[in-house]
């Protein structure tokens, strides 16, 4: 193995709490990121909510709101996308401004120290501490507080304590409802730089238009709308103080807010607190979603800050009681694994089956869109959390289905084409050679839904939303594949795989061989549809229109689908001709051409055999039982040597196979990286926002990897392993309706149902009766000898 890439130690390692002690302004960015705090419906990135004059992005936003924009090209040919939706930077409901005898509080200018910013991830809220010492030599400790309430997802709460050292006097505050923010990348992303230019003058960074702001009793609330999307923000907030106050509003253009004073006494904490509601709607009529939103805003009128943080916190330690995954022996990778699965779940803990796991979470890269991501690397973990939750995200799709039809028609296609990179169902973005040849986006939808019918076992859903989104999938498919006039082989032509280093390829793979598969399934479903089901398969049916012709076509791609393969040694061939492609070590690329995107010329990157991240690779994750311990191994050293890992996607797939394949040492240093990427800023881009598939493969890392959990057997099967630095760990997974736990240490694994009801599972590929009862197995560390 080789990853290039080093780490940049700078938070604190600490098993609960990401902590970063003293300020480096040039982090200020990258521990913005880290700090972000969210709910699924919105996200705040660690910002400082006082002003700060220094480098960095100040970031609120909200799932599914977006505006539209433009998707320019020198040439514009038919089926090329002219425009997509982007996740703009919203209102700045944390809003503070904090002066002391005419000093206004702004860390890029004044005196302070002790500084410390923490994030518990326990319960997900973000504490930042000071003093500031001003130029009168007063010194006054400030302690910030927030979160996004997990529960009551419309709510963000804020507190700020101020307790003075050397003196007593008064303070002046404003706190209230900013629009006027900007979104960076309205002014281009220059992937060679990594973000877009704060500076260029030819956009304009705000898309808000005010058009209502007013104070209702103890309720200040504004609302603004977008510039085409038709989607209009209502923002309100409350304040709580300690002290009796009165505060007088203050308006400007695109702002409503509250000046008051609070008097300090020396050594005594003064404090208050502001409750925020925010509620959006895609509406034409002002005041209907000003009703809506001063409604939901008064709804949460008697709410305070510490009876909500109590619910919030009571969902979160429910959250680490079935999904904490504990590691002794390890305290960098354990703080990795806990912030991992924190990443995800304030992305999306399945509230709404009408959003999806953005790509990147606290920033604006990639604007807000989900990809394949979703399905093959997140959707997973929700399973094993909530099969409710893994259900939603395949009702998203299902919800998109009439924009795919649509979708297939722009590029000549029958049937659904579900777009590669999407906040609104269609295609979005104008990476041409991605967003159109990646046609794999509904291989993965197959694959979840295949995945979910395996574990979770909803017919329901199979039998009636599933099979819609099959059918038309598998339309899709083989409207784009062709025969091959040379040996009536069948096979997609012109595509690009998981491995964005080789484009407009033919019989790729992995793409072939998940085609090959979709088609099969849905036969197999249909068949039990009608045995089992016939008037829901006969309305299925219907639904889909199907030509009586199609499964029979569908049958014979099937059994006719090129899978190139050496015999000989067992590898796979990548896509068609990559045996012949020119050899490039990747261990011997220079340190200083990393990452290449930004070094190298874009035409140059494909003429190698260099790979990107896994691609065929995939394969023997998802479908185990159809390789052999050989080809496995023959496959993984052949491609592993090939790849740069660029995607933070690729090492924990790595560090998963590396497990099976007795490679434990190799798979830890996989598996850390994965763990460590956002918070060590491996990629040199955490400013960007947190990788949050990244963070759901290291929970695959852990219980796929040295768990040794799989999937496609007719039960699951777990082989445990340890690594040599562990003492032991443990993790939860909920299966069939059971709470399973895992105990691993180098003597035993231990089982036991936690709740629930006694489940069959293969452990070393015995059956075993997993009950309340704990079960002690000894464990088998795997032979690197293979």
């Amino acid at each position: 193995m080789h990853l290039f890439k080093t780490s940049e130690k700078y938070f604190t390692v600490d098993p609960w709490t990401v902590v970063e002690k003293g300020f480096a302004p040039a982090k200020q960015r990258l521990a913005e990121s880290i700090f972000s705090v969210a709910n699924e419906f919105m996200c705040v990135r660690g910002y400082f909510e006082e002003g700060y004059s220094g480098d960095h992005l100040l970031g609120s936003y909200f799932s599914q709101l977006y505006d539209m924009t433009d998707i320019k090209y020198p040439q514009v040919f038919k089926g090329f996308i002219t425009e997509g939706a982007t996740m703009i930077n919203t209102v700045d409901w944390l809003y503070t401004r904090i002066s002391l005898d005419g000093e206004e509080l702004d860390l890029g200018k004044v005196k302070f120290s002790d500084f410390r910013r923490t994030l518990d991830l326990k319960n997900a809220t973000l504490k930042r501490e000071f003093i500031w010492t001003t130029a009168t030599q007063k010194r006054l400790r400030i302690t910030f507080l927030r979160f996004t309430n997990i529960v009551h997802t419309a709510m963000g709460c804020q507190r700020i304590i101020l307790e003075p050292l050397n003196f007593c006097g008064e303070i002046k505050i404003c706190s209230g409802l900013d629009f006027d923010t900007l979104y960076e990348l309205a002014a281009g992303w220059d992937q060679t730089q990594g973000t877009g230019s704060r500076s260029e003058q030819n956009h304009d960074l705000n898309f808000w238009t005010c058009e209502r702001r007013q104070k209702t009793k103890d309720i200040w609330a504004i609302q603004a709308r977008t510039r085409r999307s038709g989607i209009k923000l209502f923002s309100s907030f409350r304040l709580v103080s300690d002290q009796v106050i009165t505060p007088e509003t203050v308006e400007r253009e695109k702002f409503i807010g509250a000046e008051f004073s609070l008097q300090l006494t020396e050594n005594q904490v003064a404090s208050f607190d502001k409750i925020a509601v925010n509620h959006w709607e895609q509406a034409n009529d002002v005041e209907q979603v000003w009703s809506a939103g001063l409604n939901r805003a008064q709804k949460y009128g008697e709410a305070t800050y510490d009876a909500t943080l109590e619910e919030h916190s009571r969902h979160w330690a429910d959250f680490w009681r079935r999904m904490d995954v504990e590691i002794e022996g390890d305290p960098e990778l354990q703080q990795g694994v806990r912030y991992s699965l924190y990443a995800l779940y304030i992305n999306y803990h399945g509230e709404s089956e009408r959003r999806n796991v953005l790509c990147k979470l606290g920033g604006e890269v990639y604007n807000g869109v989900n990809f394949w991501d979703t399905e093959i690397y997140c959707h997973r973990l929700y399973m094993f959390l909530n099969p409710e939750i893994a259900r939603k995200l395949l009702m998203y799709r299902y919800h998109y289905l009439p924009k795919a039809l649509e979708n297939a028609k722009r590029v000549d296609l029958e049937g659904a084409r579900y777009p590669f990179a999407t906040l609104t169902g269609v295609e979005e973005m104008g990476t041409w050679q991605h967003v159109e040849l990646e046609i794999h986006q509904n291989e993965a939808i197959y694959y979840a839904i295949w995945h979910y019918d395996k574990v979770c076992g909803d017919k329901e859903f199979l039998y009636n939303e599933g099979i819609e989104m099959l059918l038309q999938m598998c339309r899709c498919m083989a409207s784009w594949g062709g025969w091959s006039p040379k040996n009536g082989d069948f096979g997609f032509y012109g595509v690009m795989g998981p491995d964005e280093f080789h484009m407009m390829v033919n019989h790729n793979c992995y793409t072939n061989y998940l085609g090959k598969k979709m088609f099969n399934y849905t036969l197999e479903v249909l068949e039990e549809m009608r045995r089992e089901a016939p008037e829901l398969y006969e309305l299925a049916l219907a639904k889909a229109e199907l030509r009586p012709e199609e499964p029979a076509e569908w049958r014979r791609m099937a059994e006719k689908m090129r899978i190139l393969k050496d015999e000989a040694t067992g590898i796979y061939e990548q896509h068609d001709g990559y045996f012949d492609l020119p050899h490039l070590d990747v261990k011997n690329i220079p340190v200083s051409q990393i990452p290449i995107y930004k070094h190298w010329a874009y035409i140059k990157i494909f003429r190698f055999n260099m790979i990107k991240q896994p691609d065929f690779l995939n394969l023997p994750y998802f479908f185990s039982r159809d390789f052999t311990m050989a080809e496995k191994k023959a496959n993984y050293e052949f491609y592993e040597a090939r790849t740069s890992h660029e995607s933070s996607l690729s090492p924990s797939l790595h560090a998963i196979l590396a497990a099976e394949l007795g490679k434990l040492e190799e798979s830890y240093h996989f598996l850390a990286y994965a763990a460590r990427l956002d918070l060590d800023n491996y990629n040199r881009n955490t400013e960007q926002g947190i990788h949050s598939s990244s963070a759901a493969g290291v929970w695959a890392g852990v219980v796929s990897g040295f768990g040794g959990l799989r999937t496609d057997g007719a039960v699951l099967t777990l082989n445990p392993t340890i690594p040599a630095s562990w003492k032991s760990y443990g993790f939860k997974i909920f299966y069939r309706g059971a709470l399973i736990e895992v105990k691993v240490n180098h003597d035993e694994a231990i089982f036991r149902a936690l709740e629930g009801p006694s489940v069959q599972v293969g452990i070393y590929d015995q059956s075993c009766q997993i009950t309340a009862e704990p079960l002690s197995v000894k464990v088998k560390n795997h032979s690197s000898e293979i």
